[in-house]
């Protein structure tokens, strides 16, 4: 078993799961803030709904992004067999 090899996979799958969780977060804050405003200002939501579209898509873009960044980590994946 080559243990250089799984070191740098264990490495590899950590910064893959830190964008992924990065990339949740976004997404959270991009659809919770939009609905927090919402609640505490309907007024306010009703005059920003496209702001509202704005900070959903670019949330998810964002998202997206990340997503791709941990996937070229898990790419680089080696045998340690």
């Amino acid at each position: 078993m080559n243990l250089e090899a799984t070191r740098r996979n264990e490495k590899r799958k950590l910064g893959a799961l830190w964008f992924n969780g990065v990339s949740i977060a976004i997404v959270a804050v991009g659809i919770f803030t939009p609905v927090a405003g919402a609640i505490f200002d309907p007024e306010r939501a009703r005059r920003s709904f496209d702001a509202l579209g704005f900070t959903l898509l670019g949330s998810i873009m964002a998202a997206l992004i990340l997503v791709a960044i941990g996937r070229t980590f898990l790419n680089r994946l080696e045998d340690a067999g």
